[in-house]
Protein backbone atom coordinates (compact mmCIF):
# COMPACT_ATOMS: atom_id res chain seq x y z
CA UNK A 1 0.00 0.00 0.00
CA UNK A 2 1.40 3.35 -1.02
CA UNK A 3 1.38 5.84 1.92
CA UNK A 4 1.76 9.64 2.50
CA UNK A 5 5.61 10.51 2.69
CA UNK A 6 5.06 12.86 5.34
CA UNK A 7 2.36 13.16 8.60
CA UNK A 8 -0.22 16.14 9.43
CA UNK A 9 -2.23 15.19 6.56
CA UNK A 10 -4.88 12.92 7.91
CA UNK A 11 -7.88 13.17 5.34
CA UNK A 12 -4.87 12.09 2.88
CA UNK A 13 -4.14 8.92 5.18
CA UNK A 14 -7.23 7.74 5.86
CA UNK A 15 -8.16 7.90 1.74
CA UNK A 16 -5.27 5.86 0.95
CA UNK A 17 -5.94 3.22 3.41
CA UNK A 18 -10.13 3.27 2.52
CA UNK A 19 -10.99 3.63 5.70
CA UNK A 20 -13.85 6.45 6.21
CA UNK A 21 -12.87 9.70 8.02
CA UNK A 22 -14.06 9.72 11.59
CA UNK A 23 -16.13 12.52 12.19
CA UNK A 24 -13.77 13.26 15.38
CA UNK A 25 -9.93 12.36 15.43
CA UNK A 26 -6.12 13.27 16.95
CA UNK A 27 -3.17 13.69 14.82
CA UNK A 28 -0.50 12.26 16.56
CA UNK A 29 1.25 12.64 13.36
CA UNK A 30 2.09 16.35 13.55
CA UNK A 31 4.93 17.23 15.03
CA UNK A 32 3.91 20.83 16.10
CA UNK A 33 3.88 22.60 19.11
CA UNK A 34 0.67 21.27 20.21
CA UNK A 35 0.25 24.38 23.22
CA UNK A 36 -1.69 27.46 21.02
CA UNK A 37 -0.33 30.99 21.06
CA UNK A 38 -3.11 33.79 22.43
CA UNK A 39 -4.87 35.08 19.32
CA UNK A 40 -4.50 38.10 21.07
CA UNK A 41 -0.76 37.61 19.96
CA UNK A 42 -1.60 37.52 15.80
CA UNK A 43 -1.75 40.06 13.29
CA UNK A 44 -4.69 41.83 12.96
CA UNK A 45 -6.64 41.15 9.53
CA UNK A 46 -5.15 44.68 8.58
CA UNK A 47 -1.63 43.79 9.16
CA UNK A 48 -1.95 40.47 7.05
CA UNK A 49 -3.56 42.61 4.20
CA UNK A 50 -0.76 44.45 4.13
CA UNK A 51 1.96 42.10 3.87
CA UNK A 52 0.04 39.56 1.71
CA UNK A 53 -0.01 42.92 -0.76
CA UNK A 54 3.57 43.84 -0.67
CA UNK A 55 6.91 42.37 -1.90
CA UNK A 56 9.14 40.70 1.07
CA UNK A 57 12.60 41.72 1.50
CA UNK A 58 14.77 39.20 -0.68
CA UNK A 59 17.34 39.52 1.46
CA UNK A 60 15.26 38.80 4.72
CA UNK A 61 17.58 41.27 6.45
CA UNK A 62 15.64 42.39 9.03
CA UNK A 63 14.87 39.01 10.45
CA UNK A 64 18.48 37.76 9.58
CA UNK A 65 19.45 40.38 11.81
CA UNK A 66 17.35 39.56 14.40
CA UNK A 67 18.37 35.79 14.26
CA UNK A 68 22.14 37.12 14.80
CA UNK A 69 21.93 38.41 17.46
CA UNK A 70 19.87 35.79 19.42
CA UNK A 71 22.74 33.32 18.08
CA UNK A 72 25.72 34.97 18.05
CA UNK A 73 27.02 34.64 14.65
CA UNK A 74 27.15 37.78 11.85
CA UNK A 75 24.13 37.84 9.76
CA UNK A 76 26.56 37.38 6.76
CA UNK A 77 26.25 33.62 8.38
CA UNK A 78 22.86 33.44 8.01
CA UNK A 79 20.11 32.65 5.01
CA UNK A 80 16.61 32.70 5.57
CA UNK A 81 14.53 30.44 3.31
CA UNK A 82 11.22 28.97 2.71
CA UNK A 83 11.40 26.10 5.42
CA UNK A 84 14.47 24.22 6.92
CA UNK A 85 13.09 21.94 3.51
CA UNK A 86 14.42 24.50 1.11
CA UNK A 87 17.74 24.35 2.54
CA UNK A 88 17.58 20.59 2.11
CA UNK A 89 17.08 20.91 -1.38
CA UNK A 90 19.22 24.09 -1.95
CA UNK A 91 22.66 22.32 -0.20
CA UNK A 92 21.65 18.77 -2.46
CA UNK A 93 21.74 20.83 -5.69
CA UNK A 94 24.94 22.51 -4.17
CA UNK A 95 26.37 18.99 -3.76
CA UNK A 96 24.83 18.00 -6.28
CA UNK A 97 26.63 14.47 -7.97
CA UNK A 98 29.23 14.07 -4.78
CA UNK A 99 29.22 11.71 -2.25
CA UNK A 100 26.09 12.22 0.56
CA UNK A 101 26.21 10.31 3.92
CA UNK A 102 22.82 10.16 5.96
CA UNK A 103 22.06 8.78 9.05
CA UNK A 104 19.37 6.46 9.03
CA UNK A 105 16.47 6.34 9.81
CA UNK A 106 15.87 9.94 9.49
CA UNK A 107 13.96 13.09 7.94
CA UNK A 108 12.95 11.37 4.29
CA UNK A 109 14.32 14.64 2.41
CA UNK A 110 17.71 14.64 2.96
CA UNK A 111 17.84 11.22 0.90
CA UNK A 112 14.94 12.66 -1.64
CA UNK A 113 16.82 15.78 -2.28
CA UNK A 114 20.35 14.20 -2.27
CA UNK A 115 19.01 11.41 -5.23
CA UNK A 116 16.98 14.44 -7.18
CA UNK A 117 20.69 16.20 -7.74
CA UNK A 118 22.34 12.86 -8.15
CA UNK A 119 24.28 12.49 -5.53
CA UNK A 120 26.04 8.91 -4.23
CA UNK A 121 24.58 8.38 -0.99
CA UNK A 122 25.84 6.30 1.69
CA UNK A 123 24.12 5.07 4.45
CA UNK A 124 24.56 4.26 7.91
CA UNK A 125 21.65 2.68 9.75
CA UNK A 126 20.99 2.68 13.46
CA UNK A 127 18.79 0.07 15.45
CA UNK A 128 16.82 0.01 18.72
CA UNK A 129 19.05 -2.65 19.94
CA UNK A 130 21.89 0.31 20.12
CA UNK A 131 19.23 2.27 21.37
CA UNK A 132 19.62 4.17 17.86
CA UNK A 133 23.26 5.25 18.70
CA UNK A 134 25.66 5.02 15.99
CA UNK A 135 28.97 3.29 16.36
CA UNK A 136 32.20 6.49 16.68
CA UNK A 137 33.79 4.28 14.82
CA UNK A 138 31.58 3.47 11.82
CA UNK A 139 30.84 7.61 11.90
CA UNK A 140 34.51 8.50 11.68
CA UNK A 141 34.73 6.12 8.74
CA UNK A 142 31.82 7.75 6.95
CA UNK A 143 33.17 10.35 7.28
CA UNK A 144 36.50 9.45 5.16
CA UNK A 145 34.15 8.17 2.68
CA UNK A 146 31.91 11.03 2.09
CA UNK A 147 31.73 15.22 0.73
CA UNK A 148 28.48 15.94 2.78
CA UNK A 149 27.23 14.29 5.87
CA UNK A 150 23.63 14.88 6.78
CA UNK A 151 22.43 14.85 10.32
CA UNK A 152 19.51 15.35 11.88
CA UNK A 153 19.66 16.41 15.51
CA UNK A 154 17.46 15.92 18.00
CA UNK A 155 16.60 12.85 15.43
CA UNK A 156 13.26 12.51 13.50
CA UNK A 157 11.52 10.13 14.06
CA UNK A 158 13.64 8.40 17.32
CA UNK A 159 14.23 11.84 18.78
CA UNK A 160 17.35 10.87 20.25
CA UNK A 161 20.65 12.89 20.27
CA UNK A 162 24.26 12.17 20.28
CA UNK A 163 26.47 13.44 23.45
CA UNK A 164 27.70 17.06 23.18
CA UNK A 165 31.32 15.59 23.33
CA UNK A 166 30.79 13.25 20.71
CA UNK A 167 29.58 15.63 18.26
CA UNK A 168 32.31 17.52 18.79
CA UNK A 169 34.71 14.96 18.03
CA UNK A 170 32.30 14.22 14.93
CA UNK A 171 32.90 17.60 13.61
CA UNK A 172 36.67 17.79 14.07
CA UNK A 173 37.34 14.86 12.40
CA UNK A 174 34.94 16.20 9.13
CA UNK A 175 37.21 19.17 9.67
CA UNK A 176 39.91 17.37 9.66
CA UNK A 177 38.72 15.53 6.27
CA UNK A 178 37.49 18.70 4.62
CA UNK A 179 33.91 16.80 4.62
CA UNK A 180 30.67 19.53 5.47
CA UNK A 181 28.27 18.17 7.94
CA UNK A 182 25.19 19.73 7.73
CA UNK A 183 23.32 19.08 11.76
CA UNK A 184 19.24 19.67 10.87
CA UNK A 185 17.96 21.26 14.08
CA UNK A 186 14.68 21.81 13.33
CA UNK A 187 13.38 20.04 16.94
CA UNK A 188 15.73 21.65 18.87
CA UNK A 189 13.44 24.23 20.31
CA UNK A 190 11.22 21.73 21.99
CA UNK A 191 14.85 20.00 23.85
CA UNK A 192 14.84 20.64 27.45
CA UNK A 193 18.79 21.33 28.63
CA UNK A 194 19.73 20.70 25.23
CA UNK A 195 22.74 21.71 23.61
CA UNK A 196 23.39 23.20 20.01
CA UNK A 197 26.01 22.48 16.84
CA UNK A 198 25.55 26.62 16.68
CA UNK A 199 28.21 26.71 19.36
CA UNK A 200 30.51 25.90 17.03
CA UNK A 201 30.24 27.98 13.74
CA UNK A 202 33.10 29.92 14.34
CA UNK A 203 35.06 26.81 14.88
CA UNK A 204 34.41 24.85 12.04
CA UNK A 205 34.21 25.89 8.47
CA UNK A 206 32.62 23.23 6.99
CA UNK A 207 29.91 23.24 9.47
CA UNK A 208 26.17 23.96 8.19
CA UNK A 209 23.28 24.34 10.51
CA UNK A 210 19.59 24.26 9.26
CA UNK A 211 16.76 25.37 11.89
CA UNK A 212 12.84 25.52 11.64
CA UNK A 213 10.64 28.26 12.79
CA UNK A 214 7.68 26.66 12.02
CA UNK A 215 7.76 23.69 14.66
CA UNK A 216 7.30 25.47 18.03
CA UNK A 217 5.65 28.88 16.46
CA UNK A 218 3.13 27.48 14.76
CA UNK A 219 4.06 28.41 11.33
CA UNK A 220 3.96 25.43 9.23
CA UNK A 221 1.87 27.30 6.64
CA UNK A 222 3.67 29.93 6.55
CA UNK A 223 7.00 27.86 5.37
CA UNK A 224 10.19 29.36 7.18
CA UNK A 225 13.49 28.69 8.28
CA UNK A 226 17.47 29.81 8.17
CA UNK A 227 20.72 28.26 7.52
CA UNK A 228 23.67 28.85 9.49
CA UNK A 229 27.58 28.25 7.70
CA UNK A 230 30.83 30.43 6.67
CA UNK A 231 29.80 33.48 4.39
CA UNK A 232 31.22 31.40 1.69
CA UNK A 233 28.72 28.87 1.37
CA UNK A 234 25.93 31.26 2.48
CA UNK A 235 27.12 33.15 -0.79
CA UNK A 236 27.44 29.79 -2.93
CA UNK A 237 23.69 28.57 -1.37
CA UNK A 238 22.40 32.30 -2.10
CA UNK A 239 23.05 32.15 -5.73
CA UNK A 240 21.26 28.69 -6.10
CA UNK A 241 17.73 30.29 -3.96
CA UNK A 242 15.03 31.65 -5.69
CA UNK A 243 14.05 35.41 -5.59
CA UNK A 244 11.45 36.31 -2.90
CA UNK A 245 11.60 32.65 -1.81
CA UNK A 246 10.52 33.61 1.64
CA UNK A 247 6.85 35.71 1.64
CA UNK A 248 6.38 38.68 3.68
CA UNK A 249 4.01 37.44 5.81
CA UNK A 250 6.13 34.89 6.73
CA UNK A 251 8.95 37.25 7.60
CA UNK A 252 6.45 39.18 9.91
CA UNK A 253 5.10 36.41 11.41
CA UNK A 254 8.88 35.17 12.40
CA UNK A 255 9.48 39.18 13.94
CA UNK A 256 6.38 38.83 15.56
CA UNK A 257 6.82 35.50 17.30
CA UNK A 258 10.51 35.24 17.67
CA UNK A 259 10.97 37.85 20.55
CA UNK A 260 8.33 35.51 22.56
CA UNK A 261 11.13 33.52 24.85
CA UNK A 262 8.85 32.87 27.65
CA UNK A 263 6.53 30.96 25.17
CA UNK A 264 9.19 28.85 24.05
CA UNK A 265 10.39 27.97 27.16
CA UNK A 266 7.36 27.50 28.67
CA UNK A 267 6.49 25.01 25.74
CA UNK A 268 9.91 23.06 26.03
CA UNK A 269 9.49 22.75 29.95
CA UNK A 270 5.45 21.36 29.24
CA UNK A 271 6.86 18.89 26.59
CA UNK A 272 9.27 17.36 28.44
CA UNK A 273 7.50 16.41 31.71
CA UNK A 274 4.16 15.12 29.89
CA UNK A 275 7.11 13.06 27.14
CA UNK A 276 8.45 11.69 30.29
CA UNK A 277 5.09 10.80 32.05
CA UNK A 278 3.65 9.51 28.70
CA UNK A 279 6.28 7.43 28.28
CA UNK A 280 6.96 5.89 31.28
CA UNK A 281 3.18 5.11 31.48
CA UNK A 282 3.73 2.90 27.78
CA UNK A 283 6.85 1.27 29.07
CA UNK A 284 5.02 -0.43 31.50
CA UNK A 285 2.04 -1.46 29.42
CA UNK A 286 5.12 -3.27 27.49
CA UNK A 287 5.91 -0.72 24.72
CA UNK A 288 9.04 -0.36 22.85
CA UNK A 289 9.43 3.32 23.05
CA UNK A 290 12.64 5.42 22.16
CA UNK A 291 14.51 7.88 24.46
CA UNK A 292 13.75 10.88 22.60
CA UNK A 293 14.51 14.31 23.99
CA UNK A 294 11.95 16.26 21.24
CA UNK A 295 8.05 16.76 20.96
CA UNK A 296 7.28 12.99 19.70
CA UNK A 297 8.98 9.54 20.37
CA UNK A 298 8.92 5.96 18.52
CA UNK A 299 7.16 3.28 19.77
CA UNK A 300 6.48 -0.68 18.74
CA UNK A 301 4.71 -3.27 20.49
CA UNK A 302 6.81 -6.06 21.08
CA UNK A 303 4.96 -9.74 19.72
CA UNK A 304 1.91 -7.10 17.72
CA UNK A 305 1.91 -6.80 13.83
CA UNK A 306 2.41 -2.84 13.81
CA UNK A 307 0.27 -2.77 10.50
CA UNK A 308 -2.70 -4.48 13.15
CA UNK A 309 -1.89 -1.26 15.46
CA UNK A 310 -1.82 1.20 13.01
CA UNK A 311 -5.48 0.36 10.95
CA UNK A 312 -6.54 -0.27 14.28
CA UNK A 313 -5.78 3.35 16.09
CA UNK A 314 -6.64 5.11 12.91
CA UNK A 315 -10.62 3.81 12.97
CA UNK A 316 -10.20 4.68 16.41
CA UNK A 317 -9.65 8.04 15.67
CA UNK A 318 -6.23 8.10 16.14
CA UNK A 319 -3.53 8.73 13.82
CA UNK A 320 0.12 7.72 14.51
CA UNK A 321 2.78 8.53 11.89
CA UNK A 322 3.51 5.32 9.88
CA UNK A 323 7.59 5.03 9.36
CA UNK A 324 7.14 2.49 5.89
CA UNK A 325 9.70 5.29 4.30
CA UNK A 326 12.01 5.33 6.54
CA UNK A 327 15.27 2.78 6.18
CA UNK A 328 15.71 0.72 9.25
CA UNK A 329 12.10 0.80 10.30
CA UNK A 330 9.89 -0.53 7.72
CA UNK A 331 6.89 0.02 9.01
CA UNK A 332 7.73 -1.90 12.42
CA UNK A 333 7.57 1.30 14.44
CA UNK A 334 5.12 4.43 14.99
CA UNK A 335 5.95 7.50 15.89
CA UNK A 336 3.30 9.90 18.33
CA UNK A 337 3.90 13.48 18.77
CA UNK A 338 4.14 14.57 22.24
CA UNK A 339 0.07 16.54 22.42
CA UNK A 340 -1.88 18.54 25.52
CA UNK A 341 -2.56 16.18 28.42
CA UNK A 342 -6.30 15.15 27.26
CA UNK A 343 -5.36 14.13 23.58
CA UNK A 344 -1.67 12.26 25.39
CA UNK A 345 -4.67 10.35 27.55
CA UNK A 346 -6.88 9.60 24.90
CA UNK A 347 -3.69 7.85 23.32
CA UNK A 348 -2.87 5.76 26.30
CA UNK A 349 -6.17 4.90 27.04
CA UNK A 350 -6.78 3.47 23.52
CA UNK A 351 -2.85 1.94 23.82
CA UNK A 352 -3.31 0.51 27.26
CA UNK A 353 -5.94 -2.63 25.54
CA UNK A 354 -3.10 -3.52 23.36
CA UNK A 355 -0.73 -3.64 26.07
CA UNK A 356 0.28 -6.06 28.95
Amino acid sequence: MRLPAHGANPRKLYEYCNIPLPERYIDFSVNTNPYMLPPSLWPSQTEFCQWAMEYPDPEARQLAELLAETEGVSPAKLLIANGASECIYLLAKLFANKRAGILEPTFSEYRRACQAHGCNIVLLVATEERNWKYEQQELMKLIEEVDVLFLCHPNNPTGTVMKEDELYALLAAAEEARTFTVIDEAFYPFWFGGFTAMQWMNDFSRLIVLRSLTKIHHLAGARIGYMAANEAVIEKVKALQPPWSVSRIAQQLALRFLPLEEFAAQTKQMIAQERERITGILRAYGYSVSSSVANFYLLRRPGCPTEELFFSLLKEGIVPRHTVNFPGLDGRYLRFAVKTKEENDELLHVLKRWGT
